[in-house]
């Protein structure tokens, strides 16, 4: 079981880790502000814990009810994909979709909040880093094509 001072660590890191993302995004007014990004990561991550919590509970020994943690991740990531196809929705004039990048950031923030839920806090703040400065070479490499 994951004690409540550990749940909170988990989620509130989530958030912290979503937030180096949204900030980013935020700032180059990008679609989905800070708080989608905030909110998906600490969702994802409450998500995983309780989960966990109630899994390992004793109250799932019924034979009627199984619990597969595997199940919650499938629904979390596919949850996270209609939310990011929100952020493509809009084509430009010239043909090419606005905000596949947005799209595949917030989606890939939720395997920060999978990864901080399940206990791997190391491992999510090196994908949020990792998010961040691929965001940020592709924005660059986008400007620096447009001059």
């Amino acid at each position: 079981m994951v004690d409540f001072s550990e749940f909170m660590l988990r989620v509130l890191f989530s958030g912290a880790c979503g937030l180096v993302v949204g900030l980013d995004r935020e700032i180059k007014g990008k679609p989905l502000g800070a708080g989608a990004y905030v909110l998906v990561a600490i969702g994802s991550a409450a998500l995983m814990v309780v989960t966990l919590n109630f899994a390992l509970s004793g109250v799932a020994e019924d034979e009627a009810m199984t619990i597969d943690a595997t199940r919650l991740i499938q629904g979390i990531v596919g949850g996270i994909g209609f939310l990011g196809a929100g952020a493509i929705m809009s084509p430009r004039d010239n043909g090419r979709l606005k905000g596949v990048r947005s799209g595949a950031a917030i989606w890939a923030v939720g395997s920060i909040g999978i990864a901080c839920g399940l206990g791997y806090l190391k491992e999510a703040a090196f994908i949020s880093i990792l998010i961040f400065v691929v965001l940020n070479f592709f924005d660059w490499l986008h400007i620096r094509g447009n001059k």
